[in-house]
């Protein structure tokens, strides 16, 4: 008997998931390559600190089965579009009426000269396992990054493991993309309490096991190094089956990729030559997908950007366009920077209560 054909997903991150739960009138196939169910990515700092994965599941396992998603364990490598048919590596295939690509993106490392045996990424629940048991040995560490995932994962190991952290950031100061200077500056500040020093302007030159040079001739100790230097849409699967890329899968308003009946979402797509790395996109993305696939679906509009995250103790957030005229406030215990152009508001910087942070996003675009 052949087996039925509904909407195959590839990829249990929260852009999987979401599209998931919406299509379960339908029959789901959701396929993972990790060892566990489909968990919250943003949260894996909290692995460092001694919790398990099964705490960041998105979804307890008997959920998927009353929504009637049945769990794939494998890997896909290639699609067939004229057959409707996903192959994995195992060398099995699943038939789909409709599939849906959501397979994120990868961590980014450097390759370095120098004989260093070991580094690490912080992007998937098993890479913050390995990084956590090293750690547990270590006598300092090295981040080469200084994003906002580079960030937290410094003030994680430094308060954690109670050793030193260098963060080496090649702009002239961090989070270029989220933050003003002076809120940057306020931020390193909080960051150096905690034993965290920060390296601007820096590049890695070489490293090994103990110690990472820079280009200028800096050395730094690292016991551990972990890069922290962005991600790379996972296209390895339209690159396999012809379906067109760029440095995503590129997309169009309705989600649709270059194949009949494939969509991509979440980090691994590209519309209209952006990417996405937010949790935000890859929910909306995944509602969208399944709108359209239930017949209901209009063209998908990305929200503005938000970035909210908690650094040595300290809530930030950044929301629409940080430039333009800077206007400083203290309100409720936070600081709070408005970026105006053409007497609109344009942007926002605060760090401090999640509350002074939604007054702020509620000026975006206000007149001033």
């Amino acid at each position: 008997m052949q087996e039925e054909a509904g909407v195959v997903i590839i990829g249990g991150g929260i852009a999987g998931v979401q599209a998931a739960s919406l299509l379960s009138a339908l029959p789901v196939k959701l396929i993972m390559d990790e060892p566990y169910l489909p968990y919250y990515r943003m949260r894996i700092g909290e692995l460092l600190a001694g919790k398990e994965p099964d705490s960041l599941y998105i979804h307890p396992e008997p959920w998927y089965a009353e929504k009637g998603i049945s769990l794939v364990r494998g890997h896909a490598i290639s699609v067939d579009a004229s057959k409707h048919e996903v192959h994995l590596e195992d060398g099995s295939s699943i038939p789909y009426s409709k599939l849906v690509i959501a397979t994120g993106s990868s961590a980014r490392r450097l390759s370095l000269p120098g004989g260093r045996k070991k580094s690490y990424v912080l992007r998937t629940a098993s890479d913050a396992v390995l990084l956590r048991d090293d750690l547990s040995t270590a006598h300092s560490a090295a981040i080469i990054g200084g994003g906002l995932l580079g960030l937290e994962a410094a003030s994680a190991i430094a308060s954690l493991f109670s050793i030193p952290v260098s963060v080496v950031e090649s702009a002239s100061y961090i989070l270029p993309r989220q933050l003003d200077r002076d809120s940057a500056q306020l931020l390193q500040e909080k960051l150096s309490e905690q034993g965290v020093s920060i390296v601007t302007e820096g590049a890695a030159e070489s490293a090994d096991d103990s110690s990472l040079t820079l280009k200028d001739g800096r050395q730094l100790d690292a016991d551990v190094l972990l890069f922290s230097i962005g991600v790379n849409p996972a296209v390895e699967i339209a690159a396999s089956s012809g379906i067109v890329f760029n440095r995503g899968i590129i997309i169009d308003r309705r989600l649709r990729t270059s194949a009949e009946d494939v969509y991509a979402i979440g980090d691994a797509a590209e519309l209209d030559g952006h990417t996405f790395g937010l949790a935000m996109h890859a929910r909306e993305m995944g509602t969208a997908v399944a709108k359209e696939i239930l017949g209901n679906g209009s063209d998908y509009v990305p929200s503005e950007s938000a970035a909210m995250l908690k650094v040595a103790g300290a809530d930030v957030s950044s929301f629409g366009v940080i430039e333009g005229e800077a206007r400083v406030e203290e309100k409720d215990g936070a600081r709070i920077s408005l970026f105006i152009s053409g007497g609109v508001v344009r942007g926002a910087v605060v760090i401090g209560g999640r509350s002074a942070a939604a007054s702020a996003k509620a000026m975006i675009g206000r007149s001033i």
